[in-house]
């Protein structure tokens, strides 16, 4: 099925939302929130039915950052190949803060 304009739409929602829902799931990290980061989630869809998702996140003090970043690229990766029938080719993190207070 190829994606007309309305289903890359509706597709980009239901996969941001996703990403957004694996980003709650990760202790210490949460989605960027402030004024340069209006779309903390970007979904770029690619040939042959998979998608590459950009985030920008915050994450909390203490901890591995790197074992952090990996297990919310994981999560992504998991919920969106479980719920959809696009595969994740990729999973981008940009680190935009590191919150102090915990």
């Amino acid at each position: 099925m190829a994606l007309d304009s309305s289903n890359t739409e509706v597709f980009a929602k239901v996969i941001t939302s996703l990403a957004r829902d694996a980003a709650q799931e990760v202790n210490g990290i949460r989605l960027a929130a402030d004024k340069r980061s209006q779309k903390a989630v970007k979904v770029c869809f690619l040939p042959n039915e998979k998608v590459q998702v950009d985030m920008m996140i915050s994450v909390a003090m203490g901890g591995s950052l790197p074992s952090k970043v990996a297990q919310l690229q994981e999560s992504v990766k998991s919920q969106i190949e479980s719920a959809t029938k696009f595969r994740v080719n990729a999973v981008n993190v940009s680190v935009e803060s590191v919150d102090l207070e915990q």
